[in-house]
């Protein structure tokens, strides 16, 4: 992980006193997207900017900012890292998914709630780390990979919302089949998918690209600053 740091008189040089944070932030992670880099976390004025918090000091204007950092990884061994792990924790949730279907056939929502819950809640954690890693990756997944993306997302989130549908309703029948048939396939599709896309990544797809050309604004002045 690299670390930069930029002044606030060079960032009100390179645009002016108005210019809000969100310009600087969007230009920045532009520029580090054709160096194959992310943004991991912002520093203003010695403050570090939870994600949560990005809206609201996006609307601060430059001049209120004395030192902006930011934090960089990149991108490649990011992705990597995100679907590697999801790459061995699918076998155990798809598991999970069985165990807790068999179970509510069994004995109904007794004592169930918190498991189907907690699955269901690793399920959007899921769909939500697939989404990060399209945006990430962008036109590179998308084009470098024959899997059709968006729809497997939209199955996806609708078999999630399906099994919500289904525990609100307290309809243990259908949701114990929303969950071995619906949700497993989910499961099983994303675990394809993601050694696919781990097999592009590495280069061992014919055809993939993953190197996208540089089509990003002038770099902000900034200087990497030791960790």
């Amino acid at each position: 992980m690299e670390r930069f740091k930029v002044s606030g008189e060079d960032l009100r040089n390179f645009y002016n006193n108005t210019t809000k944070l969100e310009k600087v932030f969007g230009d920045i992670e532009q520029d580090l997207r054709a160096e194959n880099q992310v943004v991991c976390r912002y520093i203003v004025n010695g403050l570090e900017i939870a994600e949560s918090d990005e809206a609201r000091f996006s609307t601060v204007t430059l001049d209120q900012v004395e030192t902006l950092e930011y934090l960089a990884e990149n991108s490649k061994d990011l992705i990597g890292l995100v679907m590697r792990g999801w790459i061995e924790a699918l076998p155990e949730l798809v598991r999970k998914t069985e165990g807790v279907s068999q179970r509510i056939r069994a004995q109904g929502f007794s004592g169930m709630y918190k498991s189907i819950h907690d699955l269901v809640q690793n399920c959007e954690f899921l769909i939500d780390s697939i989404l990060s890693l399209r945006e990430l990756m962008g036109d590179q997944l998308l084009g470098g990979n024959p899997i059709d993306w968006f729809t497997s997302e939209q199955v996806s989130q609708k078999t999630v919302k399906e099994a919500l549908h289904a525990l609100e309703n307290k309809d243990f029948v259908l949701l114990a089949d929303v969950l071995e048939y619906d949700l497993n396939n989910v499961l099983q599709m994303w675990l394809e998918n993601l050694k696919s896309l781990e097999k592009s990544l590495n280069g061992e797809n014919p055809g993939s690209h993953l190197n996208p050309r540089h089509t990003g604004p002038d770099s902000v002045g900034r200087k990497r600053i030791s960790n």
